[in-house]
């Protein structure tokens, strides 16, 4: 056991003798090669072979290779490619800090990387970069013309639409980007440049556009559309009208989500950019910021009426309106009055819209599996309430003269159904039940320069009468007007 013993320490004390002698002999090759002045095999410079050769002699063959001229700096966004001449910005390339470098390979302050380069030189080859130095103001006055040819606006994703097919097509967005020659002159040359050829990678700001590519993933179908027309020369009502159809444009509603009218337009306000125009308060037209935008709101009902997905708040005018079939008018108002309504479909739906010189439409894109059937829009008016007549006294007005301030217009009681043709039986379900008030004539009857008892006499004004109250005479009708469907809307391509 005690002869193991010896034995066993005399083995442990050689090896470290051993390992002593190898570590001696290692760091005397090392500082034996740091001081060779040769560079490492197979180092390039620029694709020049500038291996097993000292500083001297690898200057020399890389200027010998430079000696003819440097070749076209090229310059690139990726897909375009221009080219100008090296001494066009004072191109040159620096040969002692690129041979300097070529040196150095081999000779890493790190004991273990220097012995690892040394290691893998004869069989993996080392390409450097070939430093060069350049006129900065020089490049950014050859790059800046390019942003002419170079530059693009964001485009959002849009969609084209088959009226007859009802199909839908993408049409992708378009990152827009302006040329940043501040930032490609900072990079120009920075890479390294493998070979003797040099190239500049022009730098762009990005402009992400408004609607993207996913904001119309799942839409592949019209479900629905409706249009109406509005006067092309009403100039202020019809900016109101483009301003809201414009931010209703593109909205993306998920199953289950709410549509709020006056949460995507806004409040109707000069600071919101509306314009003034003539709205419906108290059964009169009178002048108000954001009139017309009504308009939008109502042709919005019957398109997600036609949709068929469910209504969560509307509420008709005061009096009946032009641009719809009677019954079928979204009336709003800031803070009290909303148009609400519920995508109770299966997929998202794409609330699309387009303006034409007088005529708004409004698409509702979606899935094709979640398709309505065939439906109808109908209405039946139960009670006409027949405007009177009112003549009203004017100072202004000379007298016998008389002036009509206010047309007449009928009132109604009417219900709204949205038919459904489901296998070849129909689904009627009623909308609503609005009166909508009777608008008197209104005649300005002059008393200037008169004996005002005698023209009062010859005036006749009725009490007023309840709101909702039909006068005397009023007859009940039966259905009128021809239904509106899906299948009668003049087809139109986006």
């Amino acid at each position: 056991m005690k002869l193991w013993q010896e034995s066993r320490t005399r083995i442990m004390l050689t090896f470290l003798v051993l390992l002593a002698l190898a570590g001696v002999g290692s760091t005397t090759a090392d500082q034996l090669f740091l001081r060779e002045s040769r560079i490492l095999p197979n180092v390039y410079v620029g694709y020049v072979d500038v291996g097993n050769l000292t500083s001297e002699e690898a200057e020399k063959k890389l200027s010998d290779a430079v000696a003819g001229g440097l070749p076209p700096v090229v310059i690139t966004d990726g897909t375009e490619v221009w080219l100008i001449p090296a001494n066009e910005i004072n191109l040159k390339v620096d040969i002692g800090k690129s041979i300097g470098a070529a040196r150095e390979v081999g000779r890493s302050q790190y004991f273990l990387q220097r012995w690892q380069d040394r290691w893998s030189s004869p069989s993996q080859a080392v390409y450097l970069p070939v430093v060069v130095g350049f006129d900065r103001g020089k490049l950014a006055g050859s790059v800046a013309p390019l942003s002419k040819q170079t530059d693009r606006q964001a485009r959002s994703a849009s969609l084209s639409l088959l009226a007859k097919s009802k199909e839908v097509t993408l049409n992708p967005a378009v990152v827009g980007r302006r040329l940043n020659v501040e930032k490609t002159v900072g990079e120009a040359l920075s890479a390294p440049q493998q070979q003797l050829a040099f190239v500049v990678e022009l730098k762009f700001d990005t402009e992400q556009p408004l609607l993207t590519d996913n904001q119309f993933s799942g839409i592949t179908t019209m479900l629905a559309s409706f249009s109406t027309v509005f006067k092309a020369w009403d100039t202020e009502r019809n900016a109101n009208l483009r301003l809201a159809a414009e931010r209703i444009h593109g909205k993306r509603l998920k199953p289950g989500d709410v549509f709020s009218y006056n949460e995507i337009v806004g409040n109707r306000t000069q600071q919101q950019g509306f314009r003034m125009a003539p709205v419906i308060l108290d059964g009169k037209l009178v002048p108000d910021w954001g009139g017309g935008v009504c308009q939008v709101s109502s042709t919005l009902y019957n398109a997600v009426l036609l949709a068929n997905m469910d209504i969560v708040e509307r509420t008709n005018h005061g009096r009946a309106i032009g641009y719809v079939p009677l019954g079928f008018d979204a009336t709003v108002v800031d803070g009290q009055l909303d148009f609400k309504f519920r995508n109770n479909l299966k997929n998202p739906v794409l609330i699309y819209t387009m303006l034409t010189e007088n005529e708004l439409y409004f698409f509702v894109l979606g899935d094709a599996k979640d398709a309505p059937p065939p439906i109808e829009l109908d209405y039946v008016v139960h009670k006409v309430y027949e405007p009177v007549e009112i003549k009203q006294p004017d100072p202004t007005l000379e007298a016998g003269k008389e002036m009509v301030e206010e047309s007449p217009q009928r009132g109604f009681r009417v219900s709204t159904y949205r038919i459904l043709k489901i296998n070849g039986k129909e689904e009627r379900q009623l909308l609503a039940t609005d009166d909508y008030d009777p608008v008197n004539r209104i005649v300005k009857v002059g008393t200037k320069n008169a004996d005002s008892q005698s023209v009062l006499q010859d005036i006749v004004k009725l009490p007023d009468k309840p709101q909702g109250q039909a006068p005397s005479g009023t007859i009940t009708l039966q259905k009128t007007s021809a239904p509106v469907s899906t299948t009668t809307q003049k087809p139109v391509k986006h």
